[in-house]
């Protein structure tokens, strides 16, 4: 299939009335909804909203790629909005001023299509070139001839890119072990490279190292509850250093081999010695099975 058969010219909004990245989202799901392929627009925007509103993919500052699979589309569908001046996407753990958003919908069981469709969609906006002629256009016509998807097809072949976590959080060896639990509360996390100066890994640090590390901090029989990390203690001090890598080229098949050969439940990723994202069992479960 070629990824230009998936977005026609009625589901590209530009420009985008929205001023954020969240209303940027109502409008590319009303348009759906006005279109007939998206029969329960509140659904949708709580799916986006709630705990999957990870499945953002930042591919670029200019651009975001928001994907969901929900009972409320037939079909994989997807939207194209833009925004020149960019979007307030704060609120949705952004720091950047996305100009460019590519909404995927998919049914529930189309998990290989719609992942498919969302590698094919990064390729074309880890493009600077790409990025900037569509950020530019003022309408669909224009959008749809600033970068030519006719040509463009699904690959067959899932890669651990697909389904990895981009613009993965990390830490470095000298982050006191009381920031590496804060990050991971704050951001969910069961685990998170540590990485140096050059964005190399030198290990990961889980909630097993936490525990321990802590266990002289908990509270023995007939002691008072309160214990405390110490301010002292860093994450050079209990990370694991050994940990294994994989590169993002990797067929998912055999990245999920690994998990189970090796008996391991994450991996950092890498790309020319440098970490570029973080693959966990849940992931996958969660990407394929739509959990």
């Amino acid at each position: 299939m070629q990824l230009g058969e998936l977005l026609p010219r009625e589901h590209i909004v530009a420009p985008l009335q929205a001023d954020t990245l969240r209303g940027a989202l109502s409008e590319l799901v009303q348009r759906l909804t006005d279109l007939g392929v998206v029969h329960d627009a509140e659904a949708v925007e709580r799916g986006l909203s709630g705990p999957r509103a990870r499945d953002v993919v930042t591919v670029a500052p200019d651009v975001v790629l928001p994907h969901y699979r929900t009972n409320a589309v037939d079909g994989l569908q997807v939207a194209l909005g833009i925004a020149p001046d960019g979007l307030d996407a704060r609120d949705m753990g952004i720091d950047s001023r996305p100009r460019v958003v590519a909404l995927i919908l998919a049914p529930t069981e189309a998990a290989t299509l719609y992942l498919q469709t969302v590698a094919a969609l990064a390729r074309v906006f880890r493009e600077p070139r790409n990025v900037e002629a569509i950020a530019q256009a003022k309408s669909p016509e224009e959008a749809l001839a600033a970068v030519d998807l006719s040509g463009l097809r699904l690959q067959p072949r899932l890669t651990v890119r697909d389904i990895m976590i981009h613009g993965v959080s990390s830490v470095t060896p000298a982050t006191t072990v009381r920031d590496a639990v804060d990050l991971m509360m704050r951001r969910r996390l069961r685990a998170i490279p540590v990485v140096g100066d050059k964005q190399e890994v030198l290990g990961i640090i889980s909630e097993w190292d936490i525990m321990r590390g802590l266990l002289p901090q908990i509270p023995r029989a007939g002691q008072e509850s309160g214990g405390t990390v110490p301010d002292t203690l860093r994450v050079r001090d209990i990370m694991t250093r050994s940990v294994l890598c994989i590169s993002e080229e990797l067929g998912l098949e055999e990245a999920a081999n690994m998990m189970i050969n090796k008996d391991v439940e994450q991996f950092p990723v890498t790309s020319e010695g440098k970490l570029t994202g973080f693959l966990t069992r849940s992931d996958i479960i969660r990407k394929l099975f739509g959990r």
